[in-house]
């Protein structure tokens, strides 16, 4: 198949993140919830919310999304939206901190063969802080993520009470002034196996490393985690992607 050699990449990333930065202990929970809903002519409306649990390095969050998609194509997709986290640092007081992020979005999707390739570039301007204590600062970046979906059974369709491999990779990249701080910033590397319960929903189990690059020194923090997914979208003929 022709996307085999980028499947083995992405384990390939998935084993260098982990050996490269600190072990990010036992797994945490990831939950994540979403929606897309088709709305006049070619738009639909997505929304999403997630919870993400810290570990000793990083911080716990919980965020939600809303964004308004154009479906240029059945596999081509225009988004921009908004996302309002709460972040925690791991204090002893558990002090959260909001983040505001306005972002837009291209998606394609490659449903040529067996394997289901999909691709989404996002850029994102962020106002967050290090600190409760501190001022908010802008912080803009982009992010690329890789995803690929081998169902289970032959002829590569997913019917419903079908079961499927799923893996990805998502690169970020920061933009602007750096302040000694790595270019590309973030990884996150997951494989899993995802379940079409319905037409119309879809459930995924995923194991997840994230790591953080931080400083001059190269060095990364990082996070294990088990992330479930629970997606609830209405196909249409114009809105066949699905990230």
């Amino acid at each position: 198949m022709k996307h085999v050699s980028t499947l083995l990449m992405l384990v390939c990333l998935l084993c260098h993140g982990a050996a490269r930065a600190q072990s990010g202990g036992a797994p945490v929970g990831w939950l994540r919830l979403s929606a897309d809903m088709p709305m006049r002519g070619r738009w639909s409306l997505y929304s999403e919310v997630e919870s993400r649990q810290g570990n000793a390095q990083l911080g716990a969050q919980r965020l939600g999304r809303v964004g308004f998609r154009l479906n240029v194509a059945p596999c081509f997709s225009l988004t921009t939206g908004y996302v309002l986290a709460a972040n925690e640092f791991g204090r002893a007081d558990a002090s959260t901190v909001p983040e505001h992020r306005f972002y837009q979005e291209i998606a394609l999707a490659d449903q040529s063969g067996p394997v289901r390739a999909s691709h989404r570039l996002r850029a994102e301007e962020r106002w967050l802080r290090a600190a409760p204590e501190a001022a908010f600062r802008f912080a803009p970046r982009l992010r690329y993520q890789l995803r690929l979906v081998i169902p289970l059974r032959t002829g590569g369709r997913r019917p419903v009470g079908s079961a499927y491999v799923v893996a990805a990779d998502e690169l970020f990249a920061g933009l602007g002034a750096r302040d000694g701080r790595s270019f590309l910033e973030e990884n996150r590397a997951s494989a899993g196996l995802g379940y079409r319960a319905s037409r119309r929903t879809m459930l995924e189990m995923v194991y997840l490393h994230q790591s953080q690059a931080a400083g001059l020194a190269g060095l990364a923090l990082s996070r294990n985690a088990v992330q479930v997914s629970v997606a609830v979208a209405i196909p249409t003929r114009t809105a066949l992607v699905r990230l």
